[in-house]
Parts: structure tokens; C-alpha cells; sequence
């Protein structure tokens, strides 16, 4: 049986519309892509600042030593740097830490261990002096 020129017309009319919705939709897509393209930056041509910032870095206690100062954990990632500071007493540790670790001013240093500002001041100096010693020291004996 063949179809009526009634189904015909339905039947072009439903292509027609078929092949409009669907050069729409590509359109889109088409015009998707090219956005994307303009606003996305491939990860290679990424700054190193950036990917730093993206990275995860797994730590380990074997990787750093830790000191507590005034309940906080400082970490020491440089062996030989955390072997020197070891040697020091623990005052002069503490000072020490405070100060480049926890970014204390000697008077705040003083305040937090009832010293006198320049009595931080000349630990912490003759600390930087002993462990530039040690770690001359271990520089000569490796």
C-alpha cells in the first residue's frame, strides 16, 4: 500500500524539522568546543608556579625532624641543619625556632619566655654561630 500525499507531507515536514534540531545541536556543540578552546590551557604550557601549587606532596616522618616548640610541631627538612640544632640547648633551640621558624621577633621571644629582648637577641646569635661550627664540622668529615 502506497503512502498518501497527506503521510508524505507529514513525513517531509518531520525530516525538515528532524535536520533543523539536529544542525542546532551541532551548532552547539561546534560553538561549546570553541569556547572551551578559548578559555582552557593545556597542562604543559602551565607555569611551574601553577603546577606547584597543584601538586601533592606525600610526607613521611622519615623526611623531616620535628621540634615542638610552644605546642607547635616545627619541621626541619635539612638533616644535617636538624642534627645542629639538636646540639643546642634546649633555650637556645627554642629561641632559635621561634624566631626563623615561627617568624617571632626577639621581643615577642622574650615576652613568651620572661627574658629580656637582648638576651634573645645574643642566644639566638651565638645558636647561628654553634651550629655554623657543626656544620662546617660535618662538611670537613664527609
Amino acid at each position: 500500500m502506497k503512502p498518501s500525499d497527506f503521510q508524505k507531507t507529514i513525513q517531509c515536514q518531520f525530516d525538515c524539522k528532524l535536520k533543523r534540531v539536529v544542525k542546532g545541536i551541532v551548532r552547539n556543540y561546534r560553538k561549546e568546543l570553541k569556547r572551551r578552546r578559548n578559555k582552557e590551557i593545556s597542562y604543559c604550557e602551565l607555569p611551574e608556579i601553577v603546577v606547584e601549587k597543584l601538586a601533592v606532596w606525600d610526607e613521611y616522618e622519615s623526611d623531616y625532624t620535628a621540634f615542638d616548640v610552644c605546642g607547635i610541631e616545627v619541621r626541619v627538612l635539612d638533616d644535617d641543619l636538624a642534627k645542629a640544632i639538636k646540639y643546642l640547648s634546649e633555650k637556645d633551640r627554642e629561641i632559635l625556632l621561634m624566631y626563623f621558624f615561627l617568624g617571632m621577633s626577639d621581643t615577642e621571644i622574650g615576652d613568651r619566655l620572661k627574658i629580656n629582648r637582648s638576651t634573645s637577641f645574643r642566644s639566638r646569635k651565638n645558636s647561628l654561630e654553634e651550629i655554623k661550627k657543626k656544620l662546617k664540622e660535618n662538611m670537613n668529615d664527609e
